[in-house]
């Protein structure tokens, strides 16, 4: 079994300087053009497999346009599976404002570990964001049997990520732990040798980035 998880490619809340979460922004060309470099280089895993596969898709209109640019390069034959618990975060009375308007909304955590606190009326808490994206994949899906394809957001990728390595949101805060997942970036869970919950590929954007460097530097590093 494996699980890929997809973040969609650049969207136009990106460009527009639009808040995220829930807003339905829309893929850009570029994003069209990231995600078609994603699934050709899938689709070269794929050649000549007969691989029983599902694809999941969150339901906002970025994530929906990636999933079908890869399952078209893939050759998918079944039905794109779109689910509203692979939502963003939902940023409640934010979703369509600009990120200017939205600052004017914005309820400051007394600290960034705050677990139980909505940013936005209408929001989200951390916890219930994880529990959403959690409890619907693991209810939806034999995770450890399955091989998933999910095209999905930043923060519910890195939530994915969280749960296949048995950390709830209180160690993930304890351990002030995080990955990143850029725009179309691939990463690949499965179950190694040992029968242990593994992280095989993670944030790989080598579709992208092909001939250059690892971009050590493009990272903020504290002193």
């Amino acid at each position: 079994m494996m699980i890929i998880l997809v973040r969609h490619g650049e969207a136009t809340h990106h460009t527009q300087r639009l808040t995220g979460g829930w807003t339905d922004s829309q893929l850009t060309e570029k994003g069209r053009a990231q995600i078609k470099a994603a699934a050709v280089k899938l689709a070269k895993d794929f050649a000549g497999r007969n691989c029983k596969l599902r694809i999941l898709a969150s339901d906002l209109q970025r994530a929906s346009a990636s999933a079908q640019i890869i399952a078209e390069e893939l050759g998918f034959k079944g039905e794109i599976e779109h689910c509203r618990f692979l939502r963003e975060k939902n940023n409640g009375i934010a979703a369509g404002m600009t990120e200017e308007e939205a600052k004017k909304h914005f309820c400051k955590p007394a600290s960034e570990q705050e677990l139980d606190h909505r940013n936005y009326p209408g929001g989200e808490t951390r916890n219930e964001f994880y529990r959403r994206n959690v409890h619907g994949l693991w209810h939806c899906a034999d995770v450890d049997k399955e091989n998933l394809l999910i095209v999905a957001h930043k923060g519910t990728i890195q939530n994915i990520i969280f749960r296949w390595l048995g950390m709830d949101m209180q160690q993930v805060a304890v351990f002030n732990f995080s990955v990143d997942v850029q725009p179309a970036s691939v990463t690949v869970l499965g179950i190694n040798k040992w029968h242990e919950h593994a992280v095989f590929r993670l944030n790989d954007v080598s579709h992208l980035t092909q001939g250059k460097g690892f971009g050590v530097f493009e990272f903020k590093y504290e002193k």
